[in-house]
C-alpha cells in the first residue's frame, strides 16, 4: 500500500460502515446453522492488516487459538496492539510460514489479499493453508470485483487484479474447496461506487505515488447510519444463502470437506 494507507486503515477500521458491513457479513453467516463453527475454534488470519478483524473474532467467537501475519511490518505492529490475544507475525500469503500451532484450524480467513499478488501467485500459498485446516474446516474470502472498476482507490493499495464471482469461484475449486456461499457484495450501493470512482474508471487517475484509497473521503454520522444499514440488509440476504447478481466485491466461504489438494 501507499505510505499512510495502514495508518488510515487502522483510525477508521473499527467504525467505518464498509468495514463494519464486512464484519457483520461475516459473523452473521459464520452463525447460520449449516456454517457453523464448533466452540472455541482454531483461527488464523492471513493477511491481518492493522487487526479489528482479529479483534472481532475474538471477542465473539473466544477462539482457543488465534493467529495471523500480514506482509507489511507496521500493519502487524498496529495488530498486535488491537488484538493482544493474538499472535501476529510478519507473512507472506504467498509463501505462508506455518509452525505446528497452524495445523488443525477450523478457520481461515483472508479479507482483501489475493488481488495484491493476484491469483496465480497465491495459489501455492493457499494449498498450504487449506492443508492446515481439518476436515470441514472453512476458507472465508473478500475480494474486490470487476476488472472495469479498477480505480485511483486500486492504484493506492496496490491491486494487482479484481475479480468475478466465477473467477472466485475457480480458485476454490482449484483448493479442492467446497463453496457454501457465494455473492457479489454492496449490489444495493454499485452505483455509488461507480459515481464515485467514475473518473479515474475514465481514466483520470492520479500519479501512483499520489494515490489514494477511499477512506480518506469522510462519511457523516446520518450517511452511515444509511450505509450501514444497507450492507446489514444485503447481509441477512447473503448469510441466508442468497445470491446477489453483482457489487464491488465477491464473498465466499468454502470447506474442506475431506483431503484437500
Amino acid at each position: 500500500m501507499n505510505p499512510g494507507e495502514h495508518a488510515v486503515m487502522s483510525r477508521v477500521e473499527d467504525h467505518h460502515w464498509w468495514y463494519l458491513g464486512l464484519r457483520d457479513v461475516i459473523v452473521r453467516t459464520l452463525e447460520r446453522p449449516d456454517v457453523r463453527l464448533p466452540d472455541r475454534p482454531r483461527v488464523l488470519d492471513a493477511g491481518c492488516g492493522t487487526g479489528a478483524n482479529l479483534k472481532m473474532l475474538a471477542e465473539r467467537f473466544r477462539p482457543s487459538y488465534l493467529a495471523g501475519f500480514d506482509l507489511s511490518e507496521e500493519a502487524v505492529a498496529l495488530a498486535r496492539e488491537k488484538a493482544p490475544e493474538a499472535t501476529v507475525h510478519v507473512g507472506d500469503v504467498t509463501r505462508p510460514d506455518l509452525d505446528p500451532d497452524d495445523r488443525g484450524l477450523d478457520l481461515v480467513l483472508s479479507l482483501d489479499v489475493i488481488y495484491i499478488p493476484g491469483m496465480e501467485r497465491s495459489m501455492p500459498g493457499f494449498r498450504r493453508l487449506v492443508s492446515a485446516l481439518r476436515p470441514g474446516g472453512l476458507l472465508v474470502l473478500n475480494l474486490p470485483a470487476y476488472r472495469w472498476l479498477y480505480s485511483a482507490h486500486d492504484v493506492a493499495i496496490h491491486t494487482k487484479e479484481r475479480y468475478t464471482r466465477g473467477e472466485v469461484r475457480g480458485f476454490l475449486e482449484q483448493l479442492g474447496l467446497t463453496p457454501v456461499r457465494l455473492s457479489y457484495r454492496m449490489c444495493l450501493l454499485l452505483p455509488l461506487v461507480v459515481a464515485g470512482r467514475l473518473p479515474s474508471i475514465l481514466g483520470r487517475r492520479p500519479l501512483p505515488d499520489r494515490a489514494r484509497s477511499d477512506l480518506h473521503r469522510a462519511t457523516g454520522p446520518r450517511l452511515h447510519r444509511i450505509l450501514f444499514a444497507i450492507l446489514r440488509a444485503e447481509n441477512r440476504w447473503i448469510a441466508r444463502g442468497t445470491r446477489l447478481p453483482w457489487g464491488s466485491s465477491v464473498f465466499a466461504v468454502a470447506r474442506r470437506e475431506d483431503a484437500a489438494t
